[in-house]
């Protein structure tokens, strides 16, 4: 007798540690998929920042592109010393423009989770590119 209940309480001790068990590892996958569909969800929305970062800075660049024709025919209208200058800051102009354009092809490959690093980097030579652009559009009375 001493030896069944003694059986019986081990068994129910046993059901006891093993529904615990259950519960414990029941919580856990629970908590893995949550951190999972949070990782996902992070991924997912730092991708859209990306993209939409992206597509911010190839517009600006397009919309310059389109203007540096028109820089181009008013800076050959002009002539000597003030031709040159102009050509030179066009150059310049043109070697940012490609610069940042390399770059920017450099952010889409990489992915979600280390496009920032060269984001502020991208932001900075924008906003040179646009400061000459403008600075070339003035001089040459194009506002």
């Amino acid at each position: 007798m001493k030896g069944s209940l003694f059986l019986i309480l081990l068994a129910s001790v046993a059901f006891m540690f093993g529904s615990c068990s259950e519960k414990s590892k029941n919580q856990m996958d629970r908590t893995k998929q949550k951190a999972q569909e949070t990782y996902e969800s992070a991924k997912k929305s730092a991708q859209t920042s990306k993209n939409e970062f992206i597509n911010k800075v190839q517009n600006q660049l397009d919309s310059i592109d389109k203007q540096m024709d028109k820089l181009k025919e008013k800076i050959n209208q002009q002539s000597g010393e003030a031709k040159t200058e102009l050509q030179k800051q066009w150059e310049s102009l043109k070697e940012k423009k490609q610069s940042l354009g390399n770059n920017l092809d450099e952010l889409k490959s990489r992915s979600a989770d280390n496009w920032q690093d060269i984001k502020e980097n991208i932001d900075d030579q924008l906003g040179s590119v646009k400061d000459s652009f403008n600075s070339l559009k003035n001089k040459l009375g194009m506002d």
